[in-house]
């Protein structure tokens, strides 16, 4: 989690350094990214030191991709507010991002250091820690968010994927169970449990959780694939097909799609619709609709 934005001032205050920031801040919002940090470093000419400015500057570029201009702004921010914990967690995670796991722990201690009831800093640090294969630390952190605030669905998210990655499918289910619960419209986290249930055999269960995800997001193709694939360990064929197309649809010019639907096609009886599509596959360079094509006779689906 980036914190966002900051520092709005009131018209009686606001001076042409501050009306950038305003202007920078509206137009950020509205997704324009380039504009608002044009009008965030003009406002950085009018006043040089300026935290709020190079603050609002570093979320801008981070949320642009610009992940070094961030942590350059951020660490301006720091030289003139020192204590200003946002800016820690933001430069963290803006260095977590160019894989600097090391030195983007140390910011987010620091932010926990400065605001240690702030839940979501324990959460971030987590999710660092996460990406650092640290399990047991990540896990402990998100415990710790979760205990300062039992509504953050996304520590419980957190916390399900570090356990599944501990193979603790059990204590992953609770958690994401919980974080759809205090969440319904948690995308990822239907997503995630679809996935554990996969691994302990609970198919019908994934592809109930899978179906959730997709009627969130109905362009979030490795739903539609991993739902397709608990159909068919099912044997619901048919309703694999139509997973299938979803992604052939959203996705022409992948192989494995094809290739994937013509396997299930031919595992429905489909003969002629499963050498279309090991055709349209093997056009595209894939060896194994080749080979498939050649004794079309069902095959492991990849």
């Amino acid at each position: 989690m980036i914190f966002a934005f900051l520092f709005s001032i009131s018209a009686a205050q606001a001076e042409p350094a501050d009306e950038y920031i305003e202007s920078g801040i509206r137009k950020a919002r509205q997704g324009n990214y380039r504009g608002a940090i044009d009008d965030f470093t003009s406002s950085i000419r009018l006043k040089q030191q300026n935290p709020e400015a190079f603050y609002d500057r570093g979320v801008a570029r981070g949320a642009s991709g610009d992940m070094n201009g961030a942590v350059a702004d951020y660490t301006q921010t720091i030289k003139f507010s020192p204590r200003y914990a946002g800016a820690y967690n933001n430069r963290g995670y803006a260095r977590a991002a160019l894989g600097q796991y090391d030195e983007a722990i140390a910011d987010i201690s620091r932010a926990i250091a400065i605001d240690p009831k702030k839940a979501e800093l324990y959460n971030n640090r987590g999710t660092v820690r996460t990406s650092m294969k640290d399990y047991a630390e990540a896990i402990e952190d998100f415990t710790r968010a979760i205990e300062l605030d039992p509504q953050l669905a996304g520590a419980y998210n957190n916390r399900g994927l570090a356990r599944s990655l501990v193979n603790d499918p059990g204590g992953a289910i609770d958690d994401y169970t919980r974080a759809v619960t205090l969440e319904q419209r948690y995308t990822v986290a239907w997503y995630n449990r679809g996935n554990v249930r996969v691994a302990i055999g609970d198919a019908k269960g994934a592809v109930d959780d899978y179906s959730k995800a997709v009627l969130l997001d109905p362009g979030m193709m490795e739903a539609w694939n991993n739902c397709a694939f608990a159909r068919l360990t099912l044997g619901d064929y048919e309703g694999a097909v139509g997973d299938l197309s979803r992604i052939v649809a959203m996705a022409p010019e992948s192989s494995a799609v094809w290739y994937n639907r013509g396997v299930a096609r031919k595992l429905c009886g489909d003969r002629k619709g499963a050498v279309e599509d090991l055709k349209k596959a093997a056009s595209l360079g894939d060896s194994f609709a080749s080979e498939a094509l050649k004794e079309l006779e069902p095959l492991p689906v990849r």
